[in-house]
């Protein structure tokens, strides 16, 4: 079942358009010499400087050479097989513009692969990568990833899956308990302020009456008073 279904993904990825009939076998050949070297250089991080110039200025837009030097690319690495790319699909084309599709086999197992989904343009007669980003991968377990599990690496010999870096999760944790923790100091503050308030406010008991004390010096009085004649 699961050889099925990764068939019929295959099937869906490499079924090329129409549109493929109308590419001329010139300009096949001439797109397969550029993504032979772009590969090789870019994907592969063999010499990545070749690829700069394999490139249209949009997709080296904001690098600068030496950044790309260093393999700071908007390409992600992988470990690919062979070093002849030509089994790619087209997906659009026209005379100055071609979208394609490549599947490339891992050398580090003849099970795994990865799809890519790219784009060629025609600038002053050379065939320039616009776009190269990874569309998903197969594994021998038949595990597929699809293109939002990658991000592009400046290094390394593979594809891999994007990680949420950690300054992301740390940030909206430390928000969240600087709320809980303000909200805590809030409730402190106007439970002791409440208290405060509660025995300022309280009734002070009175005093009792001295009623023995008073009645004792009236019976006194009395018995100390003349008494009236009869």
């Amino acid at each position: 079942m699961r050889a099925l279904m990764v068939s019929a993904i295959l099937v869906l990825v490499f079924a090329g358009p129409a549109d493929s009939a109308r590419l001329n076998p010139v300009e096949r050949q001439a797109i397969n010499r550029t993504l032979d070297a772009f590969v090789n250089s870019a994907v592969r991080r063999h010499n990545v400087m070749a690829s700069y110039e394999l490139v249209t200025p949009s997709m080296r837009a904001g690098i600068s050479r030496s950044t790309w030097a260093k393999g700071n690319l908007p390409v992600p690495a992988y470990p690919a097989r062979g070093s002849t790319f030509h089994a790619w699909t087209v997906d659009f084309v026209s005379p100055t513009d071609v979208g394609f599709e490549l599947m490339i086999e891992s050398r580090k197992s003849r099970s795994d692969s990865i799809v890519f989904i790219g784009e060629v343009k025609k600038v002053h007669g050379r065939w320039l990568v616009d776009s190269f980003n990874p569309s998903a991968t197969f594994g021998g377990s038949g595990t597929v990833v699809g293109p939002h599990d990658f991000a592009a690496q400046s290094g390394g010999d593979g594809a891999r899956v994007a990680s949420l870096g950690s300054a992301w999760i740390a940030l909206p944790a430390a928000l969240v308990g600087a709320s809980v923790l303000l909200l805590v100091a809030w409730f402190l503050v106007a439970w002791q302020r409440n208290l405060r308030e509660a025995r300022r406010n309280k009734p002070r008991p009175l005093h009792p009456v001295p009623v023995a004390r008073e009645r004792r010096a009236v019976d006194a009085a009395l018995r100390s008073a003349p008494k009236r004649s009869q």
